[in-house]
C-alpha cells in the first residue's frame, strides 16, 4: 500500500515506484493519477452513453490524493468501453497488469487486447491478428478492489484455443504482446460512478504503439495532449487556470519525486540542467515546475552578459520546459543583492521574450523596492535561516514583515523555510563527512519547521518553499521531518481557500505571553494562527502547550463561528463576544493550532468542505502522526542514553519517556480500532513529554553559560553530548593573559588602534553612521566604543532598513590551530534598536555571524563570552557591529587562550562561512578609523 511507503522508506533514493508513468530499469509502468490529465479514452458501447464527468478528482483515491473519475448515464445494453494504450508488453507469466477500481455498482471488468504480430488477421491482411484476454470482475460495490489480469499465458492459450476451434487455424503465438487495456464499465441502466487509481503495467517493451492495428476506437495521427494551464499573477494572488493557488514547494536534489508528491507538495524546483527523465517524471507526478535558471556571470566588453546576447540560447532552455506545459514560473536566483538588479532585469527580459505569460520568481537579499518595480510579474522572495542562531522567532517574523514592506505595495511575496542544518553548522560542529549520510540524530526539530512556516504565513507570505529535501531523507535522519511536512501540507491544503485570499496580517497577544496570534482576514472568513514564540524555541522547542488558550479577535463579523481546523479533526470552539471582539478558547493548545472564524455553513461551504476532506485524510494523518512520534521518541532516547551514560542525569527523564511511550501505544490502539481523530490527538500528546525532556536537558546544559551560543555545541539538544565533552576540556584548561590589543578602547583620540578596522557597508537607506571612541559611557576606564546609526531625517525615520551594517573588526590574533580560546566583552544598549531584526550584532571569526549574538532591546552593561576552538587558519578576530537605528556601546573585549593540560588530537574545522544574515566585506578591503 502506498500509504505505508511514506512511513517505511521515505529517504530511499533508488528503486522507488512513481505515481504516474515512471519507467524502471525493468520497464514497469505505474500510474498514480496525480497529474492534470485523464488517461482513459471513451471507446465503443452498445448502449446510449451520456458522459457527465471525466476528470481527475480528489473525491476519492485509493492512495495519494486523486483518482480518475468517470461518471455517465447509460441506457440498456451490454458494454461501455473505456481504454488506454500504453505500448507493448510481451505476454509472459511475468506480465503484470492491474489497477484499482471503486464504483457505485458491480459488474465492471478488465480486458486486455493481445497482438499476435506473426499472424495476420484473415479479415484484414494488412493488420496482425488481435485477441482479447479477460481479467477480474468488480464485485465490492462502494469499496476499492484491485482488478488483475491473472495467469497471462494461460489466458492467451485459452483465447488461441477458442480461435482455433472457431476457424480451424493454428495461430503463431510467438512474440505476442498486449498494447491496450480496456474496461467494460457498463453496470446497468442509470448513473454509473467509477474511480480508477494505482494502475501498473509491465514489463513494457516500448511506450509507443508502432505496429498496433487501427480500430474504430482510435483516430490515426491523433495523440493525447495536455490542456495548457494558464498561470497568472494578479497583485498578491497567484492563479492557475483561473483558480487561486497556494504554493507548497520544495527544491529537488535527490529525494524520489514520488515521495515528495506523497508528502503533499504541489510544486518542485528543478535545476535548468535537470535530466529529461526527471523532468518528465515530475510532470507525470502532477507537480508544477519551477526551473532554476542560471544567471549569466562574466560581462562582455560592452557590459552585457555574453549569454544574454543569444536569445536563441535562452529560447532553447525555455522550450524544453514549456513542452511539458507544467511550468509555474521561472526562478531567477537566490540571495540576489541590489547590485545585481540590472543583470536580473536583462535576464528577465530574455525570459519574457521566450515566454511572455508566466511569472518570474526572484529570492532577494536587499533592493526589494527596485526589484519589485523593475521586473514585471515578479514573485518576490526573501529568506534566512534562524534556527540554531540567536534570532528569536518574533525577530524572524519581524524580518520577513520588514522585507515585505520594503517592496512595492501589492507585490506577491514568498519565502524559503529552513528544513536543514546549514553548512556553517556542519563545518564547525561535525568533523565527519555528512554530505551523503548522517549517523547521529540531528535537527531541525519538526516542530521548528512548523512554527517557521506559520510565522512566514503570519508575516504575509503567499507561498512557501521548503529548502532541502536531502534533510528529509533517511540518510540524514529526516524521516520525522518529512512526516511533519506531510502533516503540515495536509493542514495547508485544508486552509488553502482562506490562505489564497488573505489581506494584510495583524498580530495580537493571547492569554499566554509566549503565544502570539496572526490574524489574516478574507471574504470567506478570518484565519487565526496562534503560535508559540517563546525565547529559545529556535534552539530547542519547549513543551509549548496549555490546557486552555484564549484569544480576542477584533472586528469579528456578526454570525460567525469558530472552528479548529487540523488533519486530526475539524471541530467548533467555544466563543463569546467581549469588549474588543470575539473571545475564542482553545482547549489543549499545542505549539500552533489554526482557527477559522466563518459563517459559511452551507452544504457546499467551507466547513462542510473541511469536514469532508478531513475524513478522507484522517486515516493517513493518524498513521503519520503516530510514526512521527515513534521517530522522535527514538531520536530523543538515543541522545538521552548518551547523556545518562556520561553521567548527565536528568530528573524525571525515565518518567517522561514512559509517558511518551504510553501515548504512542495508545495512539496505535486507536488506529487499530478505526478511531483516527483520537489516534492523531494522542500521537500529538506523545510529543509533549519528549519536548519537556529535551528542553530541560538543554536548559540544564546552559547553567554555566551566559548565552546559548557560548559554545558551538550548546545550540541544540542533539549536540549536548559533544557540548559536555567540550565543556570538560574548557574547565580543565588554564586561562592565559589577554592577547587582543586595545580591546579596552583607552587609546587617546589622536592615536589609531593598530589593526582595528571600520567596515561601513554602502547603505541603501537615508542614514548617518558613526563609529568612535567616547568618554561618556565607559564600562571601565575612561572610554568605550560607540556605534551609532541615525536617520538623515529624524522626523521621518525609516520603519525598516534595506541595508545597514556598521562594524569594527579587531586585529587578527594568531594562535595554534585547534587550541581553545575564550572571547569575551561587554555590551550596552541605551534605547531599543529599531529598523532591523539583527540590531547590535557581535561575533568571533571561529563561530562566524550565525553563532553571534543579536540584541535589539535596551540593556545596561552586560558581559558575553564565547568559547571556541581556533580554526585551521590559526587566527581569531572579533566583529562588533550595528545593523539598525540606534546606539550600542562596546567595552573591555578580550581574546584569552586556554592552555590545555593534555591537548587532544582533534580534527580542526574550517572557519565557517556567513550564510545567514549579514554579509560582511573582506577585512582587507577596509580603511582604518
Amino acid at each position: 500500500m502506498r500509504h505505508s511507503l511514506l512511513s517505511k522508506w521515505l529517504g530511499v533514493f533508488i528503486f522507488l515506484l512513481c505515481l504516474k508513468v515512471f519507467v524502471f530499469a525493468q520497464q514497469v509502468l505505474q500510474f498514480g493519477f496525480e497529474g492534470k490529465e485523464t488517461f482513459f479514452r471513451q471507446g465503443k458501447s452498445d448502449a446510449s452513453i451520456s458522459l457527465t464527468k471525466h476528470q481527475l478528482s480528489d473525491e476519492s483515491a485509493h492512495t495519494g490524493q486523486k483518482s480518475e473519475l468517470i461518471q455517465f448515464t447509460a441506457g440498456n445494453g451490454q458494454f461501455a468501453h473505456f481504454f488506454y494504450d500504453f505500448g507493448q508488453a510481451q505476454v509472459t507469466d511475468e506480465l503484470n497488469i492491474s489497477l484499482w477500481v471503486k464504483a457505485n455498482r458491480p459488474g465492471m471488468q478488465l480486458f486486455c487486447r493481445v497482438i499476435l504480430p506473426k499472424e495476420r488477421d484473415p479479415k484484414n491482411l494488412d493488420q496482425p491478428l488481435t485477441l482479447t484476454m479477460k481479467g477480474d470482475i468488480y464485485q465490492l460495490t462502494g469499496r476499492w478492489q484491485q482488478l488483475t489480469l491473472r495467469q497471462p499465458m494461460k489466458r492467451l492459450r485459452e483465447q488461441v484455443n477458442l480461435y482455433r476451434a472457431e476457424t480451424g487455424r493454428d495461430p503463431v503465438m510467438a512474440d505476442a504482446y498486449v498494447d491496450r487495456l480496456f474496461l467494460n464499465l457498463y453496470g446497468g441502466p442509470g448513473q454509473t460512478d467509477v474511480w480508477i487509481d494505482d494502475m501498473e503495467i509491465g514489463p513494457v517493451l516500448e511506450q509507443k504503439a508502432s505496429s498496433s492495428p487501427k480500430t474504430p476506437e482510435e483516430v490515426p495521427g491523433k495523440t493525447l495532449t495536455r490542456r495548457s494551464s494558464e498561470v497568472q499573477l494578479k497583485g498578491t494572488q497567484l492563479l492557475v487556470s483561473g483558480q487561486k493557488f497556494f504554493l507548497r514547494g520544495i527544491r529537488h536534489t535527490g529525494t524520489p519525486l514520488k515521495t515528495l508528491r506523497d508528502a503533499g507538495f504541489n510544486t518542485v524546483w528543478l535545476d535548468e540542467s535537470v535530466a529529461n527523465s526527471t523532468l518528465e517524471e515530475a510532470v507525470n507526478q502532477g507537480f508544477w515546475i519551477v526551473p532554476m535558471m542560471q544567471l549569466p556571470g562574466a560581462d562582455d566588453s560592452n557590459g552585457v552578459p555574453a549569454q544574454l546576447t543569444s536569445q536563441q540560447a535562452v529560447g532553447k532552455k525555455v522550450a524544453r520546459f514549456l513542452e511539458q506545459e507544467a511550468v509555474l514560473c521561472w526562478d531567477l536566483g537566490s540571495n540576489l543583492q541590489f547590485e545585481k538588479n540590472s543583470l536580473v532585469s536583462r535576464s528577465a527580459q530574455s525570459l519574457r521574450n521566450a515566454d511572455p505569460m508566466r511569472p518570474l520568481a526572484a529570492d532577494v537579499w536587499d533592493g526589494f523596492q527596485r526589484y519589485s518595480r523593475s521586473v514585471d510579474q515578479i514573485m518576490l522572495g526573501a529568506h534566512r535561516w534562524p534556527l540554531f542562531t540567536t534570532m528569536e522567532l518574533p525577530a524572524y517574523r519581524d524580518w520577513l514583515l520588514q522585507k515585505r514592506r520594503l517592496a512595492q505595495p501589492g507585490t506577491y511575496t514568498w519565502t524559503w523555510i529552513q528544513t536543514h542544518l546549514p553548512d556553517w553548522y556542519l563545518q564547525y560542529v561535525s568533523a565527519k563527512d555528512v554530505q551523503t549520510k548522517m549517523d547521529e540524530p540531528s535537527g531541525p526539530h519538526p516542530e521548528q519547521i512548523r512554527l517557521l512556516t506559520y510565522a512566514a504565513i503570519g508575516a504575509g507570505c503567499k507561498g512557501i518553499g521548503f529548502w532541502s529535501d536531502k534533510f528529509l531523507a533517511d540518510s540524514h535522519g529526516g524521516r520525522d521531518r518529512l512526516l511533519a511536512l506531510a502533516l503540515l501540507n495536509q493542514e495547508l491544503q485544508l486552509l488553502e481557500p482562506i490562505l489564497v485570499e488573505t489581506e494584510e496580517p495583524t498580530w495580537v497577544d493571547t492569554s499566554l505571553p509566549d503565544v502570539k496570534a496572526a490574524i489574516l482576514r478574507s471574504d470567506k472568513g478570518i484565519l487565526v494562527l496562534p503560535m508559540w514564540m517563546g525565547k529559545g524555541t529556535q534552539f530547542v522547542p519547549p513543551q509549548g502547550s496549555a490546557t486552555e488558550l484564549s484569544i480576542i479577535i477584533p472586528q469579528a463579523p456578526v454570525g460567525c463561528q469558530a472552528w479548529e481546523v487540523t488533519p486530526g479533526q475539524v471541530k467548533s470552539l467555544p466563543w463569546k463576544r467581549v469588549v474588543g471582539g470575539i473571545k475564542v478558547t482553545i482547549k489543549e493548545f499545542s505549539l500552533a493550532t489554526p482557527v477559522v472564524l466563518t459563517s459559511d455553513l452551507s452544504p457546499t461551504g467551507l466547513v462542510v468542505r473541511w469536514q469532508d476532506l478531513q475524513r478522507k485524510m484522517a486515516k493517513l494523518s493518524a498513521q503519520w502522526a503516530h510514526d512521527l512520534a515513534e521517530e522522535e521518541f527514538t531520536k530523543v532516547l538515543t541522545v538521552q542514553t548518551k547523556l545518562e551514560t556520561s553521567g548527565k542525569h536528568l530528573a524525571d527523564s525515565q518518567m517522561l519517556l514512559k509517558k511518551s511511550r504510553d501515548f504512542i501505544n495508545e495512539s496505535l490502539n486507536h488506529r487499530r480500532n478505526g478511531e483516527y481523530s483520537e489516534a492523531y490527538a494522542t500521537a500529538q500528546r506523545a510529543l509533549r513529554p519528549l519536548r519537556i525532556l529535551m528542553r530541560t536537558a538543554w536548559e540544564q546544559a546552559l547553567r554555566d553559560l551566559d548565552s546559548p551560543v557560548a559554545t558551538p555545541y550548546s545550540i541544540s539538544f542533539f549536540s549536548l553530548p559533544d557540548h559536555y565533552k567540550f565543556w570538560e576540556e574548557i574547565k580543565a584548561a588554564k586561562l592565559s593573559d589577554n592577547v587582543l590589543p586595545d580591546g579596552d578602547f583607552e587609546l587617546p583620540a589622536d592615536k589609531v588602534p593598530q589593526g582595528w578596522v571600520v567596515q561601513e557597508v554602502p547603505s541603501l537607506d537615508e542614514i548617518n553612521q558613526t563609529a568612535r571612541r567616547v568618554a561618556d559611557a565607559a564600562r571601565s576606564g575612561k572610554q568605550s566604543l560607540m556605534l551609532q546609526i541615525t536617520p538623515k531625517n529624524p522626523l521621518l525615520p525609516p520603519a525598516a532598513l534595506e541595508r545597514a551594517f556598521l562594524g569594527i573588526y579587531s586585529p587578527a590574533v594568531k594562535m595554534q590551530p585547534g587550541s581553545l580560546v575564550r572571547i569575551s566583552g561587554w555590551v550596552k544598549i541605551p534605547k531599543e534598536i529599531k529598523g532591523s531584526a539583527d540590531g547590535a550584532l557581535f561575533f568571533d571569526s571561529a563561530g562566524g555571524e550565525p553563532l553571534g549574538i543579536r540584541l535589539t532591546a535596551a540593556t545596561d552593561w552586560r558581559h558575553y563570552t564565547f568559547y571556541r576552538r581556533v580554526p585551521n587558519t590559526g587566527v581569531i578576530n572579533v566583529t562588533l557591529a550595528l545593523t539598525g537605528l540606534g546606539t550600542v556601546y562596546y567595552d573591555d573585549w578580550k581574546i584569552e587562550p586556554l592552555q590545555e593540560a593534555n591537548p587532544p588530537a582533534i580534527a580542526v574545522q574550517n572557519q565557517p562561512v556567513s550564510t545567514t544574515g549579514i554579509k560582511p566585506i573582506a577585512i582587507d578591503s577596509q580603511s582604518k578609523p
